[in-house]
């Protein structure tokens, strides 16, 4: 600690910005120096795993202690984890602090259930200074009088959000001109039509969540707005009609999709510049059709997971299907697939069960992907050995039409 000490103030808070604050403050205690620095620190990182139903009036206590005192001209970031029952009214009292103190990344995690939802301070629908904005659970986008101006903000993250109307959607992402990030993890959000309209994206995440409401009508996503800087995105889609946005997602050059079977007329245009594809393989049907249309696919994924809540950011960790079973039904192209022919490298299977359909789409790509290196396939981890050698020898079996392939089981 001497020789942090010697370093100048400004290089003191940049470490200090690494360490949780509940540490950052009690440095206070070292030396007299130390006394005072931690209110100039400009970053409150409040992520206490005791935060259990009895902690929220210590923990809500903290936060305002912090916020009194802190000194540093901006608030660089705003990170809370809250207890389910931390009152609504402290949590939306600290937004509109920070907003005043000028901050550039807002992230809000809230447990469930809740108390209750949180309604946004109008004045974060104007910050100017916003970065990034991450609102996990039960936050309610209200309809405001004026239009939404969040002219910095690049990353958007919303989980389970409420919105008070379809147009309150519209008019949130166009008034965010330089959004180049968002996540969008639904599930009765009030909305029926959500259209995303954000010109300037390049990363997407979309999920529509399973209705916990019976007989609770929930909307689809509507469609998307040609994204031409688009360069990732991740969706997955149960409610909804996916011709809708499947062309304005051709400029992607990685893409997982999660999403109900295809209408063989379902237009989806050439991704061109698409290298990287990852499919659920509730989604198989989709495999035929987009291959004929990646001219220059060089990595092909399968996987289906069911995860926990903590993995629903992960774009490749959910299924939107109820089911946990492999779609059984898959056809063929009529004719080999150019990226087969000419660019296709590498083929990975997550959680290969060792069925019919599986086995009939990993025959058809050892059989016709001439560049084909390597085929990685990992069986579930619930399968005995007993299993696991029945299908390594199946698999076995079939590598012999393809030799010059590395074919790898696990």
């Amino acid at each position: 600690m001497d020789r942090i000490s010697l370093l100048p103030d400004d290089v003191v808070f940049k470490i200090l910005s690494f360490v949780p604050t509940k540490v950052v403050v009690s440095t206070n205690l070292l030396s007299k120096r130390w006394r005072y620095l931690w209110k100039h620190v400009p970053k409150l990182d409040y992520r206490d795993p005791s935060l259990v139903d009895t902690e929220h009036w210590r923990a809500s206590r903290f936060v305002d202690k912090f916020l009194l005192l802190h000194e540093a001209p901006v608030l660089e970031t705003l990170h809370l984890s809250l207890s389910r029952n931390c009152p609504p009214s402290d949590i939306e009292t600290w937004i509109s602090v920070a907003i005043s103190r000028r901050v550039r990344n807002l992230h809000i995690y809230r447990y469930i259930p809740s108390t209750g939802p949180i309604r946004l301070p109008r004045s974060l629908y104007t910050c100017e200074t916003l970065v990034s904005l991450y609102l996990l659970l039960d936050f309610t986008v209200d309809d405001a009088p004026f239009m939404f101006c969040l002219r910095s903000l690049k990353v958007l993250v919303l989980l389970f959000a409420k919105f008070s109307s379809d147009e309150i959607v519209n008019r949130l992402l166009s008034g965010c001109p330089v959004l180049e990030g968002l996540i969008l993890i639904r599930r009765n959000d009030n909305v029926k039509n959500f259209t995303i309209a954000a010109p300037s994206l390049q990363r997407l995440i979309a999920i529509d969540c399973r209705s916990q409401v019976p007989g609770d009508d929930v909307g689809g996503f509507r469609s998307l707005v040609k994204m031409p800087d688009l360069v990732k995105a991740s969706i997955k889609v149960r409610h909804g009609d996916s011709k809708m946005f499947m062309g304005c997602l051709t400029s992607t050059k990685r893409l997982a999709l999660c999403l109900q079977p295809p209408l063989d007329s379902c237009p989806i245009g050439v991704f061109n510049q698409l290298v990287s594809l990852s499919l659920c393989t509730c989604s198989l049907g989709w495999c035929r059709l987009i291959l004929n249309h990646t001219p220059k696919l060089r990595v092909l994924r399968f996987e289906q997971r069911q995860a926990k809540f903590y993995q629903l950011l992960d774009p490749l960790k959910r299924c939107c299907s109820s089911s946990v079973d492999v779609q059984t039904q898959w056809e063929q192209p009529s004719s080999v697939p150019k990226c087969l022919i000419s660019s296709l490298e590498t083929v990975e299977w997550i959680d290969y069960k060792g069925r019919e359909v599986e086995k009939k789409v990993v025959m058809y790509l050892l059989e016709n992907s001439r560049q084909l290196k390597t085929m990685a396939i990992r069986s579930l981890k619930s399968t005995n050995d007993n299993e696991k050698l029945k299908m390594l020898q199946e698999l076995s079996s079939i590598h012999r039409i393809c030799t010059k392939c590395g074919l790898s089981f696990t």
